[in-house]
């Protein structure tokens, strides 16, 4: 069977859709990610490698290049939500939709999802590490990083060297659902890489898309397409209209 056409019909028939996003879905919108050949990771700023930058040690040790790189090289201000974004908030009018999402960046907020996870936090908002007052990340980019009570504002995102508090919620999520669609990642870093394995070991059918091949390309359970997200949701989108 073709598998746009198995895909529609396997979106068609569930229940209780769960979907996984990486940065595949929001490099569509213009962002950089960081594991691609020309990615944010593949280069160094002022010494570092971005995954020192990016960890909690860092970030106490040298709060100002710490935003010095967030503001140059993780400033998602200004991007906007592409049409695979826009499709899945559609989507969500008649089809029972959860999005679990690696991305930082808010697009599928912005598109008008409501049903979002966000894995590794957000950059919409940075919490005080004393008072754990709240301020937008475009604050602190204007008014600085120190709160008035002593303590540091620390953007609302996993480090590289903390714990995916969220993924306990992330596999409960996996648990309920019947389908399982991947969008933009390569199901290599954990522990995100995790959620399609609760859905391996439970039998249940995954559709992923993503340019490049998986770990559960040839899994008997597995649809997967290698072609641009948004392409190929409106192409889903459409077929989700005739069948």
């Amino acid at each position: 069977m073709n598998l746009l056409l198995k895909s529609a019909e396997l979106l068609k028939n569930s229940k209780n859709i769960l979907v996984l996003t990486g940065a595949g879905m929001s490099t569509e919108s213009g962002l950089k990610d960081f594991r691609s050949k020309d990615g944010l990771g593949s280069s160094l700023y002022e010494g570092y490698y971005p995954e020192d930058l990016l960890s909690r040690r860092f970030f106490y040790h040298n709060t100002a290049l710490f935003y010095q790189y967030l503001k140059e090289k993780l400033n998602v201000t200004g991007f906007s939500p592409n049409k695979g974004h826009l499709i899945l908030a559609k989507w969500e009018t008649t089809l029972t939709i959860n999005i679990i999402t690696q991305n930082i960046d808010m697009l599928h907020q912005k598109a008008g999802s409501k049903n979002v996870l966000e894995l590794h936090g957000t950059l919409a908002t940075c919490t005080c590490t004393n008072c754990h007052q709240k301020r937008s990340l475009h604050e602190i980019f204007k008014d600085g990083y120190s709160c008035l009570c002593g303590g540091v504002f620390k953007p609302d995102i996993v480090l590289y060297d903390e714990e995916v508090s969220l993924i306990h919620k992330a596999f409960t999520m996996a648990e309920k659902a019947d389908l399982l669609l991947v969008l933009g990642t390569s199901l290599k870093v954990y522990p995100a890489a995790s959620i399609p394995e609760v859905f391996g070991l439970k039998n249940k059918s995954m559709i992923i898309i993503n340019r490049d091949a998986t770990p559960y390309a040839h899994h008997y359970n597995v649809t997967e397409i290698h072609d641009g997200i948004g392409n190929t949701l409106e192409k889903l989108d459409k077929l989700l209209n005739k069948i």
